[in-house]
This record gives structure tokens, C-alpha cells and sequence, in this order.
């Protein structure tokens, strides 16, 4: 530990490096977008449907605007901090090569490592079959014979428009659903016939993947893994994200008193502090984040169950 607090100083090219920080398979904050907050424990909004509730909005000649209510509902949030730390020793530093950069590559592996708990916090909220207006189990099966997928896609749309008042405007695909999607010889004869409207089909064909919009729905498609096994065993690999569709809406231009389906409620950045232990001859490197993943309205999302065999 570093001898006295002022040895002790956030690194602003590590910082920088840890804010712009992607790694394409971790798709947390396209599922649930990111809302500066203050303070670590507050209240949110959440929201039900009353403005879909038709009332008399006619006014008589010198009459006064008939005065509605409306009081959003709250919940509690507590914000938690999630940080990492590697110790660097003298040693490593002075005798890599010109090519390896410990300290950015450092802060590279801890930003994994963060947002790879981020992106399973997420997870478990998004595919939780309690966190949506309603599931629904995919019947027939996407994998199997004659599926309907473009069906169960519009069950799901016209469900969050029924229960939010919105439009649904994303789909979370796991990898291998996604595979199984764009093999789906209707799916790609509808991609074949708008060539001339968009990139769709060369996506298809070039890159091997869907087009990045799909039903009018923005395609997010989630590919994390991780190693399950314990330390120091052989390596386990598992999908993060599991079949399970969510069909949703999330709010582009976020704040606390809109309708979107879940936030990440972030008090705190990514920073990355570097400090001094003498007594092992080395300088650790430290990020940290301080926030909160929190479902806003339930009635934002349908989840498509069971799509796969």
C-alpha cells in the first residue's frame, strides 16, 4: 500500500484508456444505458401507463384546462463499487519489450475484469423472466421445423406497445441464436429482396452476420464468455447470455424521468490510480467504478423463452 495518501494520484492516460475501453462482446450498456447520477444511494423513477387512459380534454369557452394527476412511482437504488488492482513490479517493467506495455496492458485486463461483472449483473436482470410484461416460450422452436420468427418478434413488439405506450426498438440475439436467425431461409429471402433498400443483405453475405437493424429493431447481439472453472483447474468456457429473446425499449436520450426498460446508474467512472509499495519494489495499478444496474419498467420488455432446442 502506498506510504502516505499522497502518494496516491489518479493516472490520467490510464483513465483515458479505461474510458474508452470496448470490448465488442459486452453489450450491458446497449441494453441498459448508462445515467450519471450523484449520489450512491437515492431514489429513480419508474413508471406505469396512465397516459394510455383516454380522458375528456374538451374546455368550454373561458373555462379552465381540466387538471389531471400524475405522480411517478419510485424505487431505491444503492450503489456499489467494483474495483481491481495488479501490482507491477520494477523487475517486469524494466525488462519488457519495446512492443509489450505493462501498464497499458494492465489496464486493459482490469476493465475485462470489471466490465465482465458488469455484463452479468445485466444479464441477470434482463433475462429474468420477472423483469418483462410478459414471457412467452417460442413454439415451434427457432432451430427446429417451419419456425416463426418474424410472429413471435411482432407478438412481442405489439406487447410492449400494448403495456408501455412505446415502441419497442431493440432485440438482444445470444451468438448462437443469431446464427440460428440468420439461417432461417425466410428470414434470409426478406433480406435478399430489399438489397437495393439498405446494407442488410451485404451484411449477410460479406460479414456473415444479420443487418444491424432487423423489424425495425435495433440487433444487439451478445457474445460474452467466461471461465467458469476454478482457479488453477482446466478452463471451463459458458455463454454468458443465455436463448432467452428480450424484445424492448431503451430510451437514447437518457434521464431519470423517461420510459426505458433498465440504467446503468453510475456515480463514478472508470478511474485508474497508480501508487508506489516500496516494500515490493513495484507500483500498483488500480481502476475502480461506482454504480448501480437497476430495472426501470417492466412493461418496457417481452421475453421470447426457449428458442433454441
Amino acid at each position: 500500500m502506498p506510504s502516505k495518501p499522497s502518494d496516491v494520484h489518479v493516472d490520467g492516460p490510464l483513465t483515458n484508456l479505461a474510458l474508452q475501453f470496448r470490448n465488442r462482446s459486452f453489450v450491458a450498456e446497449e441494453v441498459f444505458p448508462v445515467v450519471p447520477v450523484v449520489k450512491e444511494s437515492d431514489l429513480y423513477y419508474t413508471f406505469s401507463r396512465e397516459e394510455l387512459r383516454d380522458v375528456d380534454t374538451r374546455r368550454a369557452a373561458g373555462a379552465l384546462a381540466k387538471e389531471i394527476e400524475w405522480v411517478p412511482s419510485t424505487a431505491s437504488y444503492v450503489a456499489e463499487e467494483y474495483a481491481l488492482r495488479h501490482l507491477l513490479a520494477d523487475r517486469i517493467q524494466q525488462n519488457a519489450d519495446a512492443a509489450v506495455n505493462p501498464r497499458v496492458n494492465t489496464t486493459n485486463k482490469l476493465m475485462k475484469w470489471i466490465q465482465l461483472g458488469q455484463e452479468k449483473r445485466v444479464q441477470t436482470v434482463a433475462q429474468a423472466t420477472g423483469n418483462s410484461v410478459a414471457t412467452v416460450a417460442a413454439s415451434p422452436k427457432w432451430d427446429g421445423t417451419s419456425p416463426t420468427i418474424e410472429k413471435d418478434i411482432d407478438t412481442a413488439k405489439d406487447s410492449v406497445r400494448n403495456n408501455a405506450g412505446v415502441e419497442p426498438n431493440a432485440i438482444l440475439l445470444a451468438e448462437n441464436v443469431k446464427d440460428v436467425v440468420k439461417r432461417d431461409t425466410t428470414l434470409r429471402d426478406l433480406i435478399r429482396y430489399v438489397i437495393n433498400l439498405g446494407a442488410g443483405n451485404r451484411e449477410l453475405l460479406m460479414n456473415g452476420e444479420l443487418p444491424p437493424v432487423l423489424f425495425n429493431l435495433a440487433v444487439i447481439v451478445a457474445g460474452a464468455t467466461e471461465d467458469t472453472s476454478k482457479v488453477g483447474a482446466s478452463s471451463t468456457i459458458a455463454k454468458i447470455w443465455n436463448d432467452a429473446v428480450p424484445v424492448f425499449y431503451r430510451e437514447t436520450a437518457v434521464s431519470l424521468d423517461t420510459v426505458t426498460w433498465g440504467y446503468v446508474l453510475r456515480v463514478q467512472r472508470p478511474v485508474v490510480k497508480s501508487y508506489r509499495d516500496e516494500h515490493r519494489n513495484g507500483e500498483y495499478i488500480e481502476a475502480s467504478i461506482i454504480q448501480a444496474e437497476k430495472l426501470v419498467t417492466a412493461n418496457a420488455a417481452n421475453l421470447i423463452t426457449d428458442v433454441l432446442s
